[in-house]
């Protein structure tokens, strides 16, 4: 039995202490590690979300699962492209440029957001990058030329530090609008993903 495509974003890896985590970013590793299992025993394929979505265009994506992370937290991604590796996983990670080798601003734990080479590296080991904007702002709360600098800053910083296209976008906080929306087709992005209104992405 054939089943319908899907997209899962985490933010980290980790079990933080009490307090450390007020916002729930962090699952259990051991947890990531069995959902992976349960998803490839129900007969998933985890693929990057640009397969996936070339997939959803092609008619073809059914079976197929999209693992996704937030933010890019060092230590998580560590932990994460082991996992995936281990089973033949892939996944995608989208990252704020702005954040690069700095504290995550939303954890007390002091991980921090990959710095450029350590991009590049996760890159190299399989995972697709896309771009976050470079500040993590939520895009309806910028003018339309403010919004859309975010989106191509981000895609050229990332597209440099990688030397690979950057296909896709992951609105900061979920959250876009038509505004938004147009920002990222005109910045150039084959899919922008959020989890606000009917569905959980928006495509060009």
């Amino acid at each position: 039995m054939s089943r319908p495509p899907f997209a899962l974003c985490y933010h980290g890896l980790g079990r933080p202490q009490p307090g450390s985590d007020p916002h729930g970013l962090l699952l259990d590793p051991a947890l990531f590690a069995a959902q992976l299992d349960d998803l490839q025993a129900r007969g998933h394929r985890l693929v990057t979300a640009s397969e996936l979505w070339d997939g959803v265009r092609a008619g073809g994506a059914r079976d197929l699962g999209a693992i996704t992370f937030d933010d890019g937290l060092a230590d998580t991604m560590r932990t994460a492209v082991g996992l995936l590796a281990e089973r033949g996983a892939r996944a995608t990670l989208y990252v704020a440029t702005g954040l690069l080798g700095r504290p995550h601003p939303d954890l007390a734990t002091g991980e921090r957001i990959l710095d450029r080479s350590e991009v590049a590296e996760v890159a190299d080991a399989g995972v697709e990058i896309g771009a976050h904007t470079v500040d993590h702002v939520d895009l309806r709360t910028l003018p339309y030329s403010a919004a859309l600098d975010q989106l191509r800053r981000s895609k050229a910083e990332l597209e440099d530090i990688t030397g690979r296209p950057v296909r896709g976008l992951a609105y900061p906080f979920g959250s876009f609008g038509p505004e938004a929306m147009r920002a990222a087709e005109e910045a150039g992005f084959d899919a922008a993903w959020g989890c606000s209104g009917p569905a959980p992405w928006r495509a060009y």
